[in-house]
């Protein structure tokens, strides 16, 4: 379900408001680009997660040949696994500005991860949709 949220929320917003909005075509685009100005672009993080939205090893890495900036706008969407149910439902989604510092990588060389701390999540990420 997040790769179809993904790619769908930024197609809506295109279809909606075209001479604003759009869809990555570089790698150094976010997720959904605002075409006038690039400053207010989002990047969609999903998770089957019920609460938590995690990125990759690298958000949590400084670079100066990072593809796209870390810092900026974020969508977060928060659903039901598949396996829980035959019919997931959208759980919870909130929006707000996560800086590249507030990712927290995993502490072991091996790890994949990154993730956000509570007081991020919780006073960063304003709550705009939550289903019960």
């Amino acid at each position: 379900m997040g790769f179809l949220l993904h790619e769908l929320i930024p197609l809506e917003l295109k279809a909606k408001y075209p001479d604003f909005w759009r869809g990555d075509i570089s790698i150094s685009d976010k997720d959904i680009v605002y075409i006038p100005d690039d400053f207010f672009s989002i990047e969609v993080k999903t998770s089957s997660d019920p609460r938590h939205i995690y990125g990759n090893r690298s958000y949590a890495q400084n670079s100066n040949n990072s593809k796209k900036g870390k810092s900026g706008y974020y969508l977060a969407v928060n659903f039901e696994k598949f396996s829980n149910t035959t019919n997931p439902q959208i759980k919870l989604i909130r929006f707000g500005w996560i800086d590249s510092g507030d990712w927290i990588g995993q502490k072991a060389a091996t790890g994949q991860q990154s993730r956000l701390s509570s007081d991020v999540e919780n006073y960063k990420l304003l709550q705009l949709y939550r289903k019960i």
